[in-house]
């Protein structure tokens, strides 16, 4: 999920501070590479994507929905049973702003491998 703080301007839920209580148990690894960007598999899209929604509708924040079906396995560089961790696609260009895939939508992220 990508949320604005400002006009214009989209950045991963966490990053932007937004829904701290949601994140107390969520596995958070060290990984050293800046590319990578966590998404939510189905199971942590019903356990915390859905509560970070619910409060980014209610603050009245723009945000939207990137969702990934079935990623290669060559781009996974980390997986739990509520996140995948994934570079990149090549042909994607890399933004400032992290692209963490706290998907936000009605319908789970698809995020098996």
């Amino acid at each position: 999920m990508e949320i604005s703080l400002s006009p214009g301007r989209l950045m991963g839920a966490f990053n932007a501070g937004f829904a701290d209580g949601a994140w107390g148990d969520l596995p958070m690894p060290m990984l050293s590479n800046p590319r990578v960007r966590f998404w939510f598999t189905e199971r942590g899209w019903r356990a915390y994507g859905l509560r970070v929604a619910a409060e980014a509708r209610a603050s009245g924040r723009t945000f939207r929905v990137l969702r990934r079906k079935n990623p290669s396995k060559s781009v996974v560089v980390y997986r739990d049973d509520w996140q995948v961790a994934l570079l990149p696609d090549r042909d994607s260009p890399i933004t400032d702003a992290p692209r963490v895939g706290w998907s936000t939508s009605p319908a789970p992220p698809q995020c098996r491998g």
